[in-house]
């Protein structure tokens, strides 16, 4: 009798076992096929501020019908600049596994500049089945997306003077423009002159280390670094070529810009627009040696002239 029952029992139990398998395998599944965690960062063009990237779900369907779903994508902080391509209602065959993609481009270039690379973008992928009216819990999965850092420091001088004179020295301006989307600054500043040994060119150092917001994102100006064109007196007639490079903290890479300068080794006026200039204390001697012929010429004159009025007087005497 014992025997009976228990074997009653194991068919019974071995009965129960194909109907939770089929209850199991009736629930489909949603899911990240792309690696998406802890984040993922996303597939920039620095030199457009274009984005162009591709995230890929899957549905896992273990039916023996098919399944149709309604997709539904968004972005959390109401996140403009990245559009969204997919599918809106997709259909997964029955005991299929199936990935579907999420095309993500953006047009607005500046908008892309803008975005912080600290703030994550957050999109919600909804999926919902179709049920033909009855009511079905949707499913939800999300991402958190990055926009990468892209670091360009560009330097830029326009001169104010065309030339100056040998022994003297102008004061122009270099500017840093932070053209990436994070802060940047220069780990070097140098000074590359050719064919022209004794022009100096100093103060770029003070330039090092300034941190640098990104150029026109909030208002922000590019940096301003005063420096100095400063010709030796011994230095010739010649128009010099002169290459500042500047060194990108951010990514070490080197960019540089050209400029050239006239020199005169004659002292003669320099054609200025308004810039700061100097002068050596040898010059300021020779303009005061230069001022002072005049007075001396003029009392040469007047002696001259009391001889000749003396002269004419004492032949009129004579005369009379």
């Amino acid at each position: 009798m014992k025997r009976t029952a228990l074997l009653l029992l194991m068919f019974l139990l071995g009965a129960m076992l194909p109907l939770g398998s089929a209850q199991f395998d009736n629930e489909w599944e949603f899911g990240w096929d792309t690696d998406v965690e802890p984040s993922y960062d996303l597939a920039l063009d620095g030199e457009k501020w274009k984005i162009e990237d591709t995230l890929v779900f899957f549905v896992d369907n273990p039916r023996i019908n098919d399944l149709s779903l309604t997709i539904v994508v968004e972005f959390e902080d109401d996140v403009e600049f990245i559009d969204a391509s997919f599918e809106e209602s997709i259909t997964v065959s029955a005991q299929s596994n199936e990935t579907f993609s999420i095309e993500l481009t953006t047009s607005d270039a500046d908008a892309v500049r803008s975005h912080s690379p600290s703030d994550k973008i957050t999109i919600v992928v909804t999926a919902e089945e179709n049920t033909g009216g009855a009511l079905a819990s949707p499913k939800e999965i999300d991402a958190n997306l990055n926009v990468p850092r892209h670091h360009k420091l560009l330097p830029e001088v326009a001169l104010v003077v065309d030339s100056v004179d040998a022994g003297t020295w102008v004061e122009e301006k270099l500017l840093l423009n932070n053209m990436g989307n994070s802060v940047d600054a220069a780990s070097s500043i140098e000074a590359e002159i050719r064919s022209c040994p004794l022009l100096e060119i100093e103060g770029l150092e003070e330039g090092e280390g300034i941190q640098v917001q990104p150029t026109d994102v909030d208002g922000n100006q590019p940096a301003e670094i005063l420096f100095r064109i400063a010709p030796s007196s011994a230095h010739p007639t010649k128009t010099c070529e002169v290459t500042i490079i500047v060194t990108s903290e951010g990514n070490g890479l080197e960019r540089s810009t050209v400029f050239t300068i006239d020199i005169d080794e004659s002292g003669g006026s320099q054609d200025s627009n308004g810039g700061d200039t100097g002068s050596s204390s040898s010059d300021s001697g020779s303009n005061s040696d230069g001022s002072s012929a005049l007075p001396a010429l003029a009392t040469q004159t007047l002696f001259i002239l009391l001889g000749i009025v003396a002269l004419l007087r004492r032949n009129r005497l004579d005369v009379c």
